[in-house]
């Protein structure tokens, strides 16, 4: 299956100021997508979409390849990913380019390892009917302590004195998307821009991997997890600079 593989890497981002070149063990966050990329396909398969000159020429000094700079439109903060991808499909389509499957890498999930993704792909490829894959995690919600908006915690304590609470091997596994990454048939996105179908394989990331970075707080969690050598940058291919 050959993919192409978008790093989204927009300038502009609320929470944690330039987040996406933002250093993180000695490389900027985008660096970790962009590598893991290049373990899997050629850099002219590993492009990075963004809208600015300064993201653009970091991303190209990881190797990626930077084939055009995304439209205002499609850099704020009401632009989806869909479209963004769609921009990059259609360019790609402009110039001759053929893929069979198109593959979305966030910055904001550095630590999803390249052997994970090259699994995930391959369970794509193999399962006919699958028309898309995304990375999962394991959730244990415990919903029965979760109420709608209330100064009084009523209805949860209607249910706690209806049965008692499960213990927490009991509590009823369920899964979510970790957006560690996205992967769909090319044709088949095209004709339906979606991720997310009756036909979208999950495909589970360990703890580490599910770690997603949208807060201040997530950015020093990181920081530690690397510094205390749970994370090795050199697992994506990446080296002391």
């Amino acid at each position: 299956m050959k993919v192409l593989w978008l790093v989204t890497a927009r300038s502009q981002s609320r929470s944690i100021p330039d987040k996406n070149i933002l250093e993180l063990g000695g490389h900027p966050l985008l660096a970790y997508r962009v590598s893991a990329a290049l373990c899997l396909a050629p850099a002219d398969d590993v492009w990075v979409s963004t809208d600015s000159q300064r993201y653009a020429e970091i991303a190209g000094s990881y190797g990626a390849t930077v084939p055009f700079l995304r439209p205002a439109e499609l850099a704020s903060d009401a632009a989806s990913s869909v479209d963004v991808v769609l921009h990059a499909m259609e360019h790609a389509e402009a110039t001759g380019r053929q893929y069979d499957a198109i593959g979305l890498l966030e910055p904001t999930s550095p630590f999803v390892l390249p052997a994970t993704i090259e699994n995930a792909t391959r369970r794509l490829s193999a399962t006919t009917a699958a028309a898309a894959i995304v990375a999962t995690r394991v959730s244990r919600p415990s919903t029965i302590y979760i109420q709608p908006e209330a100064e009084y915690l009523s209805e949860i304590a209607r249910r706690l004195g209806e049965r008692p609470p499960p213990r927490r091997q009991e509590e009823r596994v369920e899964i979510t998307p970790s957006g560690g990454f996205h992967v769909a048939r090319w044709e088949q996105f095209r004709r339906r821009p979606a991720f997310y179908t009756q036909r979208t394989l999950s495909h589970d990331v360990s703890a580490l991997e599910a770690l997603d970075i949208d807060e201040p707080l997530d950015w020093e969690w990181a920081r530690f997890l690397i510094a205390e050598g749970y994370i090795d940058p050199a697992r994506f291919g990446l080296r002391p600079r």
